[in-house]
């Protein structure tokens, strides 16, 4: 990785303009990593901009500067690409906005930890055993010897805490808590962290969870399933965003061999969210087979249509054989 690096660095040295972007949908790693690049480069006299095409969420408003991503942005003008978490290349969605996103001839620096990641970038600095992109991310810092902030460490360890559910999902391991413990010592904020994270859930938020609870059917072959329609939104004056988090609730029924949570968006497509704790289950293979991705442990995919009597969904495991999950009592 040491190589992968000093490539990184070099494209960087290279650069005045850079743009810096995060996945769709963002969640607080590929905000953090962001973020916390920012306020690095933005230290080495660097001209930064923030990118993602979706809006992040009002929880994250505790990160510095989170209201600078834009969507819009002049390609042309910048000397580098530096796109972060992201699983895939379609995941930031800005190659249907932008035609020439990678045609342009600028330099990527692509980094992340998901090992769907198809390798986009000029420079791939791509890691599946790192619990988060932020880990990543604090590994060059320490390589290059930077001076991390308490600004820059509270974006690290938001990073950290999202992508390992507050270190009790399965990718927490050593190197997780010496970076927390690291972070905390810069003076990451872990109370702005948690509240805002994990302490924070509207009333109809818990309504369209109890929901969810409500739905969850265990299968005769061990798998939890629920799912969310088009119109208990409405009911519940609830959006998808509002399902962050209750999948892993579904995750804890014991002996299961892993949990998919579907729920119908308004523009045509139903969505899949999968958790397991199995060791020998891969969800990203299951995930893969619907033209999605992800951890072996967390995983999704999109799928056009609606959830309606007649559609079935196929659900694949490597120990299981194919298998067809009917959704219609739902």
């Amino acid at each position: 990785m040491q190589n992968l690096y000093l490539e990184a660095k070099k494209l960087i040295d290279k650069a005045n303009k850079i743009l810096v972007v995060s996945h769709r949908k963002p969640d607080a790693d590929t905000l953090g990593t962001a973020l916390c690049l920012k306020l690095w480069l933005e230290s080495a006299k660097k001209n930064i901009t923030l990118a993602c095409i979706d809006k992040p969420a009002p929880v994250f408003s505790f990160l510095p500067s989170v209201g600078e991503f834009t969507d819009e942005f002049d390609l042309k003008s910048f000397d580098l690409m530096i796109i972060v978490d992201a699983g895939a290349s379609y995941m930031t969605n800005f190659h249907l906005k932008y035609v020439d996103f990678f045609l342009s001839g600028i330099p990527i620096l692509n980094i992340d930890h998901h090992a769907s990641n198809d390798m986009f970038g000029t420079t791939n600095i791509v890691d599946s055993s790192a619990a988060s992109t932020t880990v990543i991310l604090h590994r060059i810092l320490n390589f290059f010897n930077a001076d991390i902030t308490s600004e820059m460490a509270t974006c690290l360890m938001a990073g950290v805490y999202g992508d390992t559910g507050s270190f009790m999902h399965s990718n927490t391991d050593k190197e997780t808590y010496e970076v927390a413990s690291d972070l905390m010592e810069k003076g990451a904020s872990i109370s702005d962290i948690t509240k805002a994270l994990f302490r924070s859930r509207s009333v109809s938020t818990l309504r369209l969870w109890g929901k969810v609870l409500e739905n969850a059917r265990l299968t005769d072959d061990s798998v939890v399933v629920s799912v969310i329609k088009e119109q208990d939104f409405r009911e519940f004056e609830a959006s998808s965003e509002h399902l962050s988090g209750v999948v892993d609730y579904l995750n804890m029924v014991p002996d299961s061999k892993f949990a998919v949570l579907l729920n119908e968006d308004r523009k045509g497509h139903v969505k899949g969210s999968m958790r397991t704790r199995q060791s020998d289950v891969d969800v990203s293979k299951i995930a893969a087979s619907f033209g999605g991705g992800g951890h072996s442990k967390a995983s999704g995919f999109t799928l056009d249509g609606k959830l309606r009597e007649e559609i079935k969904y196929v659900v694949v495991s490597d120990d299981v054989s194919e298998k067809t999950l009917d959704f219609a009592d739902f």
